[in-house]
């Protein structure tokens, strides 16, 4: 296999990584808004709620991105022993 197959571990992190740029320009929509006018209470919970989702979404990211970065070497391994046969 020369590269990532469509659907794989790469791609799986990329989407991770989507995820938590889509959940961060949430948090600094909300924040701006802080900024101009203030939040009411629901908006905080709404925003105290994200940080969370971030936090653990970028610690996916993270472990997505770990994961494929394996399995490329697991991958470029093989197909170094099949060569070398």
């Amino acid at each position: 296999m020369t590269g990532p197959s469509p659907g794989g571990a790469d791609e799986v992190a990329d989407r991770r990584w989507d995820r938590v740029r889509g959940i961060a320009a949430d948090i600094a929509r909300l924040e701006a808004l802080d900024r101009r006018e203030g939040l009411d209470e629901d908006a905080r919970m709404e925003l105290a709620r994200l940080r969370i989702q971030a936090e653990r979404a970028s610690t996916r990211a993270m472990l997505a991105d770990d994961l494929a970065d394996r399995i490329g070497q697991a991958e470029r391994s093989r197909a170094g022993r099949a060569a070398g046969t």
